[in-house]
């Protein structure tokens, strides 16, 4: 009877404190399986990678020149850079001993004979003998700066022939006044620009005669004969008293140092500098 009364009194402890333990237990077990399962999609996450900026640089300059071990030839034949005549009455030698008996750091070996095409035997490959040429680093660093420096000259010079400055003259200009454009107007041409003259009459102004309008042509064809090497690009075309335009065109060859630039002078005439480069 003890015994059954003990056994009653462990069950009502175990169904009153243990099962709802054991219920919390597992409930909570079940709230921290999501977490735990999606733990590894987070491993498995892809990240986006910025891409990588990089400095802006010129691209390589192509050399048509092949220099030291790109040379394709065991043997090769000497220039003297003095003479320009090959050493040694054309005597070979071959291109690895030219390589050590010179200073890598200040000097190079440079080919001058043209590659050999790509449908060359190899008999002719074989026998190909190329001339080549020892330079001073230094040295061909500095012809290849002048080389430059001509070539963005001579671009100004294009660009600055190319450049169209307009005067706006009156036919029944004063003398003086037209003398003073027509000496800016060789300024231009000596520096080797393109000048474009517009001839108008005023509104209220004084219409000039024929003969006054002849005499104004005249000068300004005068002007392209003073100036070295210019020229009329476009003859007058318009009305002699009314609207017309001349072009006359410098000689790059014959500019002179410095630049004029836009002004607009006192009589009223405008000077336009349009800096447009004709294709």
């Amino acid at each position: 009877m003890q015994a059954h009364n003990a056994r009653s009194a462990y069950q009502a402890l175990y169904t009153v404190f243990v099962i709802p333990a054991l219920r919390q237990t597992s409930t909570c077990r079940l709230a921290i399986r999501p977490t735990l399962s999606i733990a590894p999609l987070y491993a498995q996450r892809s990240f986006s990678v910025s891409p990588v900026q990089h400095t802006k640089t010129r691209a390589p300059v192509k050399r048509t020149q092949k220099w030291d071990e790109e040379i394709n030839a065991k043997v090769i034949q000497l220039v003297d850079p003095d003479t320009n005549l090959l050493l040694d009455d054309g005597a070979t030698r071959t291109k690895y001993d030219v390589l050590n008996s010179i200073d890598r750091k200040t000097h190079r070996l440079v080919q001058h004979s043209p590659p050999l095409s790509e449908n060359a035997s190899c008999e002719e490959r074989m026998n190909w003998i190329p001339v080549c040429r020892v330079v001073s680093k230094k040295e061909q660093y500095e012809v290849e700066k002048r080389k430059k420096v001509q070539s963005k000259e001579r671009m100004k010079e294009n660009l600055k022939s190319q450049s169209v400055k307009t005067f706006e003259l009156n036919w029944a200009i004063d003398a003086n006044d037209l003398q003073h454009r027509l000496d800016r107007i060789a300024d231009f041409l000596g520096e080797g620009r393109r000048v474009e003259i517009v001839l108008a009459a005023k509104k209220r102004g004084r219409k000039a005669t024929p003969e006054e309008c002849q005499g104004v042509v005249k000068k300004i064809e005068g002007v392209v004969l003073d100036v070295k090497g210019a020229t009329v690009m476009k003859n007058l075309e318009g009305t002699p008293g009314g609207f017309a335009t001349m072009v006359l065109q410098g000689s790059v060859g014959s500019s002179k140092a410095g630049s004029a630039s836009s002004v607009r002078d006192e009589g009223g005439a405008a000077e336009n500098d349009m800096e447009t480069a004709q294709a």
